[in-house]
């Protein structure tokens, strides 16, 4: 039943002209950025080559590629999230939701992986973009596919924020504008306060870079498997409530 949700709530998202759109302009803005990166370090590689620096092309056109895309997936996602419950609300068609024979957290998760499998297309044409680069530059293999992966679990985390504060309200508006809110806050949090402060585990950036970097640590996975469960959890809950069952 939860492929099925899913499936149904895939079927959804890329019916609606809203997702067309996002795959172009994502596509369009990385190949943009990740080839006028790669103009810019063309022109200072005789440079660094000369001072004998360390930083490659991986370094200085890819990984801050990767970091863009950060920030497109974080605005792309809240506008596939916010219809997931709260659409359903407002159309009124969360009481067939509720009158299904399913438990409320298969419905949380079937519309998780579907918005996941929405997010995944415009990940993987920009990264697909971003390995043609190879063709003209050195790129480290073990660390671009481990930047990948990290992305997907990124996208997989933001489908669980998306769908949970889509719960929290009955207008598609309300939750875009609570999406936006805490996940720019998210973003921004490691630049707004130092690395020792307590509430520096929360900011998202950290828990990035080092994979992009070629790292990958056991805090980071934690980070956003333990937050991502809670966010489904609590989505249950929330459908759950709406049922009356608690």
């Amino acid at each position: 039943m939860i492929w099925t949700i899913a499936r149904h709530e895939w079927r959804r998202l890329h019916s609606a002209i809203t997702f067309w759109l996002l795959l172009a302009f994502a596509q369009l803005l990385i190949a943009w950025l990740a080839f006028a990166q790669l103009e810019t370090f063309a022109t200072i590689a005789p440079q660094l080559t000369a001072a004998g620096a360390p930083l490659s092309a991986m370094d200085l056109v890819v990984v801050p590629t990767f970091n863009s895309l950060v920030l497109l997936l974080l605005l792309a996602a809240p506008l596939l999230a916010m219809g997931s419950l709260a659409g359903e609300v407002r159309s009124g068609r969360i009481a067939l939701w509720l009158a299904a024979p399913v438990a409320a957290l298969r419905i949380v998760a079937g519309k998780v992986i579907g918005l996941w499998l929405a997010l995944l297309p415009p990940l993987a044409t920009c990264m697909l973009t971003l390995a043609a680069l190879g063709l003209a530059i050195e790129i480290d293999p073990t660390r671009f596919v481990l930047a990948a992966t990290m992305l997907a679990v990124f996208t997989l985390w933001l489908s669980c924020m998306g769908v949970f504060l889509s719960s929290l309200f009955d207008h598609p508006a309300a939750a875009l504008a609570a999406c936006y809110g805490i996940l720019l806050f998210l973003w921004l949090l490691d630049s707004l306060s130092g690395s020792q402060a307590a509430w520096s585990w929360w900011a998202l950036l950290p828990h990035l870079e080092p994979a992009f970097d070629g790292l990958l640590r056991s805090q980071d996975i934690v980070f956003f498997v333990a937050s991502g469960a809670a966010a489904w959890l609590l989505a249950g809950y929330r459908v759950a409530r709406r049922r009356g069952e608690l």
